[in-house]
């Protein structure tokens, strides 16, 4: 075994090889299928928050623009989640006002699922306008 690699036969330069490459394709498959594992079960969540505060914002903006009342606002919003397939109810958003401005705050939990454990992911979002027409 002390002569050169070139001159030894093609079978003992391949029982010559420790496996190390191998054992670091496997990790990196391994760290990659539960990458995508998470960002299957996690990025639908996330987006629908995405949405969700999007149109929020949009429906503080137009509620202050046209004066519209607490119910209005709540029942716009729980229409707005319900589109969003987010479960929420009027004790998760809380409409406030003072100063000339409506502030909405929308507090909810969406429970995730992964294998071993289930986890409640919490969500806020905070929104303000000033009302009336600029």
């Amino acid at each position: 075994m002390g002569e050169p690699r070139h001159m030894r036969p093609e079978y003992l330069i391949l029982r010559d090889c420790q496996g190390k490459g191998l054992f670091g394709c496997l990790v990196s498959l391994v760290l990659m299928g539960v990458a995508i594992f998470l960002a299957i079960n996690l990025g639908p969540i996330y987006y629908a928050n995405y949405n969700l505060e999007a149109d929020v914002k949009t429906e503080v903006s137009r509620a202050g623009a046209r004066f519209l009342d607490n119910d209005t606002i709540i029942n716009d919003i729980l229409v707005m989640a319900k589109k969003n397939e987010i479960k929420l109810t009027k004790e998760n958003v809380s409409v406030e006002r003072f100063a000339g401005q409506i502030h909405i705050e929308v507090r909810y939990d969406v429970p995730a699922d992964f294998v071993f454990f289930k986890r409640n992911m919490n969500f806020e979002i905070s929104a303000s306008s000033f009302i009336g027409t600029l």
